[in-house]
């Protein structure tokens, strides 16, 4: 749900420029090659956003070393992402962290003057603010796991997702 939450709102934001920016998913857990699951399908829908032809991957550790920027639904995801790429802690977030890093910036705040440029710029600026800001409690940062749920845990994981979409796409 966040890649295609993610590619919607920039497709929204910046219309044919979004597509310079690359967005792709992997799960750390779940195996490859499975359609995305009917509650999630039906939420994105719900929400006017495609599911079609999306089949689970398995998270490219290459492409995570390559990355500007790597977002991940829970705290637990990015701890087991920086222990397999070290580098990337410089620019791995969960969903929400990034947006309670970003929240109340400006757009002039985060350089760059076309879309890939302000995301890939996105993690530094975000980096540069931890420490300054008052920290939540922990948990908070994390997107509820719906797997296994009903329908209403798949619309509140979407909530959160476009919340945090929203506010990062607000600065970018």
């Amino acid at each position: 749900m966040a890649h295609r939450l993610m590619e919607e709102g920039l497709r929204d934001r910046y219309g044919p420029a979004a597509d310079s920016v690359f967005v792709t998913s992997g799960g750390t857990q779940g195996p490859p090659g499975r359609p995305m699951q009917p509650f999630a399908i039906a939420e994105l829908e719900r929400r006017g956003v495609s599911a079609h032809d999306f089949v689970s991957q398995v998270l490219d550790l290459d492409a995570v070393a390559r990355a500007h920027l790597v977002l991940t639904a829970t705290r637990e995801h990015r701890d087991q992402i920086v222990a397999q790429v070290p580098q990337a802690l410089h620019f791995t977030f969960t969903w929400r962290e990034l947006a309670w890093l970003v929240r109340g910036l400006k757009p002039d705040e985060v350089p760059g003057s076309y879309a890939v440029e302000r995301a890939a710029n996105l993690a530094r600026v975000a980096k540069q603010r931890r420490g300054y800001l008052q920290p939540l409690p922990p948990e908070q940062f994390d997107i509820a796991d719906p797997m296994g749920g009903t329908r209403q845990d798949y619309r509140v994981a979407a909530d959160q997702i476009e919340e945090a979409v929203e506010t990062i796409l607000g600065v970018v």
